[in-house]
């Protein structure tokens, strides 16, 4: 495709703007074609503008209207016509439709600003509007008056404001005019209608404006959000057809607005926001929306209702609704979860735009106009109920009030107004031409250009200075936010003196409403740690607000603030940690939903706070590599008595490596797994190593080998941060012990378990390596520590069916390697044996079926139970080792000691179908995943989806649910969990699909 010539293109455009003028020029007897650029300097788009008064000349011709005259009697109409056509499409076609209105242009006396755009006079062009002969205009006729009236003052007020050299300046009364035009648009349709409905009305109704409308700031094109209360007339009783009729009057009022008709419709009327929205009633009485709001609504329901504002209908009505319904907003800020469940919906709107207009969207977009209305509405929500001055519905008026009550600092109240008066101005900008609702920056340069000169002055137009100066004002929202909600924290904690320091009990308020507890003894916390003229308290006086906000985003924001309290006093006399808080605000913001999420994590941090450098890369939190990892043991053991502490030192900051990791997000649960079983594999070798050197120069007893086999979680690698080490010890005497030693050796390597046991659990601030033997032969009665020779003897005359299956999970793991490979030889017989016999599959049945009746905890939910509850873990591993004792030995894809291995191993073979196999994994990944994600919150470890609603709502952020996930987790958990059981008691159990 050839490439389009700007050059060319501009060429062709004036020469269009050329044709189009002098055919104006023909009619009007101008001539404005001789300097086209000159006399379209105000236009904003000088080809629309010269087609547009081509248009409005042809329609005044058409209609008998003396467009040359009205030209000579006006100085200013020319001018007019000028700016509307090149900044306004559909405000050229209603010109054309209805050229009389061009004699309103002509009139010099503004509208903005003068008696005609009052409320009352407002109202009262429509109540003229609609009369005929003492009567109300209805149907068709009544719809045109109505529309075109709304048309008619819309188009005064679009060209004031497109010739206004300063639009910010005027821009808040435009959408006070804007508002106060629905509003009358909305009493004259119930007008209309209650005459449609004639004698037989029983019903009155009062329309409630809500959004933008309530709040007196409307755009030129927006939805208007609005709801509808009803009651019975004067002396009539409320019955079933009083509702019946109260809907059909508020249909109709909607219908009159925005229905078909010859006319255009002038606005979406959207009635969403009503209670239970679009499944509740359309019409209310106020005693049900009382009820509503005490015991229903959701907590963003009453950040909608702060802008209600009643603008038609019975007027006693409208009074009642506003005495009894609009102060159930300012109860809002002391429910729980309102800020977060607030913050949670701005979150999802944004995540609905588009990624590639994220950066365009002057409304939605990070920093735009909601941010500023969010900002302010949550400051009003908070501070409301003990400040009525506040409970104001526009947000210039917020704006006011906030600063001049001290809740804002005068000059981030200057901030705010100037960047959402600019960007208003803007979204009308981007509104106006063809009269539709837009809020995305255009991507085409010829549209950008035509933008910037609707914008500024001709003197100041230019692309580049819109582009950057939007930036700039949605960045500056962006970086207030915290400091508007914070700072004025700090400063009443230290006593500042600022002039914008709130209250302390205002101060605690805040606190309180952004999920903090303990506001008192989170005040204390903030005073001693910015208190002071010293450079700690400096640089935590810069990070403490944004670190409040973040602790704030998780759902134990008091327990993040002690955290970082407790780390920063461990480490302010180090420099590189205050210039960590000064620098990086990944590793702060990282460190900060660390801290206010999980317990674990935090308490593991605190015992090692240099760890904390690690939080300012991902890259530093990668695992680290196993003969790293190994070496880093032995360096940091040798040579010492307390060498196995030394190991478990180590080993607590490769488990704190991935709890960081998990906690922000980095791992997932595979990442996790392997991580945690490679840093226990290493430590248990490492420990052995170490307890052998040092027991065995005592014994004087070293010919021996001894290996350690890890069973169960451990052996398969599937291993969470609490998870028991399941092993069985082998020993094998070497061949020149003496009779002594030979007969003192079963007592030593017992001893060597033993210390290895107890030092690797030994109470210390390091996770404990829980050793757990009771898998071995004959469990806690049998011997601990046994012979090759032993094992084989006891495998080959006692062992019971469960024995092979535990040993499907079998794995050397530590010691020496020739013996655990001997070790393996001689079980994979067991475990992977030709044919399993009938008896023995039942007799897995028979134990299975026992441990879901004798071992769930008395009074458990068998449907939330993570390991035995209906399609728990214990469900999909029991299915996947019965298929793997079946079918290993034909497949010896199926000897991995891993359940999703094996799962997926048989798969492959069509040992099952992949759906059902898929239903299996789920519910495994998912138990597993809660799982870890419960010790990661509490700090200790649960078997059982929790009920309490913080906790779920914990795990559910840990595993990468969005705030507000908890109820989806539920679900999702007990949904893969039911199918997972269906599938394992049809794999399992053999039931047939029709008796599941």
């Amino acid at each position: 495709m050839r490439k389009k010539d700007p050059a060319r293109q501009r060429s062709q455009a004036l020469e269009r703007t050329k044709r189009f003028l002098g055919q104006f020029d023909d009619m009007m007897g101008t001539q404005l074609s001789s300097d086209p650029e000159g006399a379209l300097v105000n236009a904003a788009d000088r080809d629309l503008a010269a087609l547009g008064l081509v248009r409005i000349a042809e329609a005044c011709q058409e209609n008998d209207i003396d467009l040359h005259q009205l030209l000579d009697e006006s100085p200013v109409l020319l001018n007019r016509l000028i700016i509307v056509s090149g900044g306004s499409e559909a405000t050229v076609d209603h010109l054309v439709r209805w050229p009389q209105v061009i004699r309103n242009l002509a009139l010099e006396p503004d509208f903005i600003g003068s008696q005609a755009s009052s409320p009352e006079e407002l109202e009262a062009a429509f109540t003229q509007a609609i009369a005929h002969d003492d009567t109300v205009l209805t149907g068709e006729k009544g719809v045109t008056a109505l529309r075109r009236t709304y048309r008619d003052l819309v188009t005064r007020l679009v060209v004031q404001d497109l010739e206004h050299p300063r639009p910010e300046e005027i821009v808040e009364e435009v959408t006070r005019i804007l508002a106060d035009l629905a509003a009358a648009v909305f009493q004259a349709a119930y007008k209309i209608a209650e005459v449609e409905q004639g004698d037989r009305l029983r019903a009155r109704i009062a329309v409630v404006a809500m959004g933008k409308c309530g709040a007196r700031e409307l755009n030129y094109v927006s939805d208007v959000d609005v709801i509808f209360a009803y009651a019975p007339r004067e002396g009539e009783e409320l019955d079933d057809e009083v509702r019946s009729q109260a809907t059909e009057l508020a249909t109709r009022v909607t219908e009159l607005i925005s229905g078909g008709a010859h006319e255009p419709a002038l606005w979406e009327i959207d009635t969403a926001l009503r209670p239970e929205g679009k499944s509740g009633a359309l019409v209310r009485t106020i005693d049900e929306f009382v009820k509503y709001y005490s015991k229903v609504a959701h907590n963003w329901e009453f950040q909608a209702l702060l802008k209600a504002r009643p603008i038609a209908g019975c007027p006693e009505l409208c009074e009642q609704f506003e005495d009894e319904v609009s102060p159930f907003v300012w109860t809002a800020g002391a429910r729980s979860g309102f800020v977060s469940e607030v913050r949670s919906m701005r979150r999802r709107v944004v995540s609905l735009i588009p990624k590639n207009e994220v950066d365009r969207h002057i409304k939605l977009g990070p920093g735009g106009l909601r941010d500023v209305e969010f900002t302010l509405q949550l400051l009003q929500l908070v501070h409301g109920p003990h400040d009525e001055d506040l409970r104001v519905r526009s947000t210039g008026g917020a704006l006011r009030i906030l600063s001049s009550h001290n809740y804002l600092a005068s000059h981030e109240a200057r901030t705010l107004a100037v960047a959402y008066r600019f960007m208003r101005v803007v979204e009308h900008r981007l509104q106006i031409p063809r009269m539709a609702r837009e809020a995305v920056l255009p991507e085409r340069t010829s549209k950008l250009r035509a933008l910037a000169r609707s914008v500024y002055p001709v003197e100041q137009r230019n692309v580049d200075r819109l582009q950057k100066e939007l930036t700039g004002h949605m960045r500056s929202v962006r970086a207030l936010h915290k400091q508007i909600f914070y700072r004025p924290i700090l400063d009443a904690a230290t006593g500042s003196a600022h002039m914008s320091t709130v209250s302390e009990s205002a101060a605690r308020d805040r606190l309180i409403a952004f999920g903090y507890q303990d506001p008192a003894a989170a005040m204390r916390h903030i005073r001693a740690m910015s208190t002071g003229l010293n450079r700690v308290a400096y640089v935590q006086r810069q990070v403490l607000p944004a670190l409040l906000d973040w602790f704030s985003r998780g759902v134990d924001p008091d327990a993040g603030l002690v955290a970082f309290r407790r780390l920063s006093e461990g480490l302010s006399h180090t420099t590189w940690y205050l210039a960590m808080l000064r620098d990086s605000g990944v590793a702060v913001k990282n460190m900060a939903r660390v801290l206010s999420l999980s317990r674990f994590a935090s308490d593991l941090l605190i015992s090692h706070p240099q760890s904390v450098q690690w939080l300012g890369s991902n890259e530093r939190l990668n695992p680290t590599e196993p003969e790293a990892l190994a070496t880093r043991m032995r360096e940091r053991s040798r040579r010492r008595d307390d060498g196995v502490a030394a190991i478990r030192k180590v080993y607590g900051e490769e488990v704190l490596r991935t709890a960081l990791a998990d906690t922000l997000g980095i791992y997932d649960m595979d990442a996790v797994q392997t991580a945690l079983t490679n840093a226990m594999d290493i430590t248990i070798h490492q420990a052995l190593s170490h307890v052998r050197i040092r027991l065995d120069a005592m014994s004087g007893i070293d010919d021996y080998q001894f290996s350690i086999i890890a069973m169960g979680r451990l052996g398969g690698a599937e291993i969470g941060y609490f998870s028991d080490a399941d092993v069985m010890f082998v020993y094998e005497p070497g061949e020149t012990l003496t009779p002594a030693q030979r007969e003192a050796l079963p007592v030593h390597v017992k001893q060597v378990a033993l210390t290895l046991t107890s030092e690797l659990a030994a109470t210390s601030a390091e996770p404990i390596v829980d050793i757990d033997a009771d898998l071995r032969p004959e469990g806690k009665s049998g011997p601990l520590v046994r012979t090759l020779k032993s094992y084989a003897a006891y495998y080959s005359t006692w062992s019971e069916p469960w024995e092979a299956q535990a040993l499907l999970r079998a794995r050397p793991i530590a010691g020496d390697d020739e013996l655990g490979a001997a070790f393996t030889d001689l079980i994979d017989p067991l475990r992977y044996p030709q044919e399993v016999p009938e008896s023995s599959l039942m007799q897995m049945r028979r134990l299975k079926a026992r441990m879901e009746s004798e071992r769930l905890p008395r009074g458990g939910d068998k449907k939330r139970h993570l390991k035995l509850g209906t399609g728990g873990l214990s469900d999909v591993e029991w299915t996947v080792q019965m298929l793997q004792l079946q079918h290993a030995h034909a497949y010896p894809e199926l000897r991995t000691t891993s359940t999703l291995d094996a799962l997926h191993a048989a798969t492959n073979k069509k040992l099952i179908d992949e759906e059902s196999a898929h239903k299996l994994e789920e519910a495994w990944t998912i138990a597993s995943r809660v799982r870890s994600a419960t010790v990661l919150y509490k700090g200790r470890g649960s078997d059982a989806l929790p009920t309490d609603e913080t906790e779920l709502e914990a795990i559910a952020l840990l595993l990468g649910y969005e705030p507000g996930g908890s109820y989806q987790l539920v679900d999702d958990y007990l949904g893969a969990t039911r199918r997972a059981r269906k599938v394992m008691e049809h794999e399992f159990f053999g039931f047939e699909p029709e008796e599941i």
